[in-house]
């Protein structure tokens, strides 16, 4: 896969919209109602010799102030996403990141990595609807981790809300939740003042390795290693901190 910057240029007051239904469901963690003011770098990410990306930890930049990584090679590179799902993935690697937010949202910067983006023939006009992104990786810093756990939990709530199916799975000590719907799969969890996203769309592997596939993405974000899995939709999961709540 090749890595492609892209910039978003978002008016202050206009608020983002989105066409997959379960990414309407993590808004919690990804817009949360406030309108983003992208700032992509220039220069693309960093490649070995072969053309991948070049592999690194999931840590801050050394140059970041928002808590979060700059680039998507600081995620998950090429090799890390094709050894985890075990099956190729075709096309390039988009990169959004924003670090200029409503002061307060409570937000200090986010990195969105679309792995297996089809790419467009040169001289070609994108399609007006972009297809669907197999896999997608977001990362976002808060100013502290109660606002973190906060974007969780109300995530976790509007998945449910919206009939989608959700399950509680813990990965690498932390509180994670299972999210499915008709068009993908989400993996959404709290790690002190980040949150991750992982959202997996249904087909890209066989149904019963989804939750397995996303508990191990998980994992290599956080640096812990994979837990056992439930499959989703086996009993209700209990909203964070709180009682279970039957799905609608």
């Amino acid at each position: 896969m090749t890595s492609l910057d892209r910039r978003r240029a978002v008016p202050a007051k206009v608020a983002l919209a989105a066409a997959v239904p379960l990414v309407l469901l993590l808004a919690g963690c990804s817009n949360g109602g406030e309108p983003e003011v992208p700032v992509v770098p220039t220069s693309g990410e960093p490649t070995d010799g072969d053309g991948t990306e070049a592999a690194g930890d999931p840590t801050a930049s050394p140059s970041s102030t928002t808590g979060v990584p700059e680039l998507c090679s600081e995620l998950a590179s090429a090799g890390d996403i094709a050894q985890i799902l075990q099956v190729p993935i075709q096309g390039e690697t988009v990169r959004v990141y924003n670090d200029e937010f409503l002061p307060d949202s409570g937000r200090t910067g986010r990195l969105t990595c679309s792995y297996g983006v089809p790419e467009v023939p040169e001289g070609q006009t994108p399609p007006p609807t972009p297809p669907p992104v197999p896999l997608e990786i977001a990362v976002s810093g808060y100013t502290d981790a109660e606002t973190a756990a906060g974007r969780i939990e109300s995530t976790v709530d509007s998945a449910q809300a919206a009939a989608a199916t959700v399950t509680a799975q813990p990965v690498a000590g932390r509180d994670g939740f299972l999210l499915s719907d008709p068009a993908d799969v989400s993996f959404v969890v709290a790690d002190d003042v980040r949150t991750y996203v992982i959202t997996l769309l249904h087909g890209v592997v066989p149904a019963a390795a989804e939750p397995v596939v996303l508990v191990n993405l998980a994992a290599h974000l956080l640096g812990g290693e994979p837990a056992a899995t439930t499959t989703p939709g086996a009993s209700p999961a209990p909203t964070p901190g709180g009682s279970a709540t039957p799905t609608p």
